[in-house]
């Protein structure tokens, strides 16, 4: 039996799992890593650690030099230029993995998820930001180190200011940050609203407008559907430049499920090129839902362990 511990590093938490073969076996969720981000990844590994793990995998929201682990930078993850594989190694002493979040969750649903079976496939990460990732002939296409950035791909002229300190980058409008802002915006203009009834001021977070979307509240529908299509209009431009067998979303948004991908496909069928000719690859949820970018750097840390052995 292999045993290895995967952990999801974004810019509101730490997802630890712990996988027996492909079988996550425990997980634990921590808070914001705070300034010291190679610390709390080194106690989220901790929490679930025993001593038959034989590898480590991390998969960070950002920058990240895959050749020797280094987080370089990222907007939403503090510190820069950290040797975080180096770090993992030294304090486990087992083989240790580190990558974008989005390489290691394209690598989870490729293996156990909803892209199985797929060689080239985008995944897309919809949540405090947008990442993506790029399966070429059923392997990781990484570029010199920083493929799949395309949340900070430029959308809009004369946009909003993005956390990576440049305007109209295409998370701005299609995120989770993107869905509160137009929400305390829209409470802003109807503090009477059904909306406004149904949620306090300070519950305008992406997480409560999707839920009161699911539960059926029109007004919110409306909100999530207008970051869908948002989102939607950028996946087209993806498209066009890759041609996937499939689009897989993941991340906190993409759970949303068909109220955030119904007006996402939608656009971006409406904008496709060559649309009345081709069809819309599958724009499908993640099968692993949440947990897949922890789930991927554990079982890219099993392949680096087969590799060496």
């Amino acid at each position: 039996m292999t045993v290895s511990i995967g952990i999801d590093v974004g810019g509101t938490k730490i997802l630890a799992v712990r996988i027996e073969d492909d079988e996550v076996v425990a997980q634990e969720l921590f808070s914001t890593p705070g300034k010291d981000m190679v610390g709390s990844a080194v106690a989220a590994v901790r929490e679930l650690w025993t001593d038959d793990v034989s590898s480590v995998g991390a998969g960070v929201a950002g920058l990240v030099r895959f050749v020797d682990g280094v987080f370089v930078w990222g907007p939403h993850v503090p510190g820069s230029n950290v040797p975080v594989r180096e770090v993992l190694e030294r304090e486990f002493n087992v083989p240790a993995v580190v990558d974008n979040d989005a390489n290691a969750a394209a690598w989870a649903e490729l293996q156990l998820g909803a892209a199985q079976g797929r060689n080239d496939v985008l995944l897309v990460t919809l949540g405090t930001g947008i990442g993506g990732a790029v399966i070429a002939d059923g392997d990781v296409y990484r570029g010199s180190s920083f493929a799949g950035e395309w949340g900070h791909m430029h959308y809009q002229a004369n946009g909003l200011q993005c956390d990576c300190g440049k305007r109209g980058c295409w998370e701005t409008v299609a995120s989770g940050p993107a869905l509160a802002r137009i929400g305390r915006e829209f409470n802003a203009l109807n503090p009477e609203g059904q909306l406004a009834q149904r949620l306090r001021q300070g519950d305008f977070t992406a997480e409560t407008i999707t839920r009161a979307a699911d539960a059926g509240d029109e007004t919110a529908r409306g909100l999530v559907s207008q970051v869908g299509a948002a989102f939607g209009q950028g996946l087209c431009s993806l498209i066009a430049i890759f041609d996937p067998e499939m689009i897989v979303v993941g991340g906190g948004l993409g759970s949303v499920g068909e109220s955030l991908l119904g007006p996402a496909r939608r656009v971006a069928a409406d904008a496709l090129h060559g649309g009345s000719h081709r069809p819309l690859p599958p724009i499908v949820v993640a099968g692993l839902g949440p947990e897949s970018g922890a789930i991927g750097a554990a079982l890219l840390s099993q392949e680096r362990l087969a590799r060496a052995s």
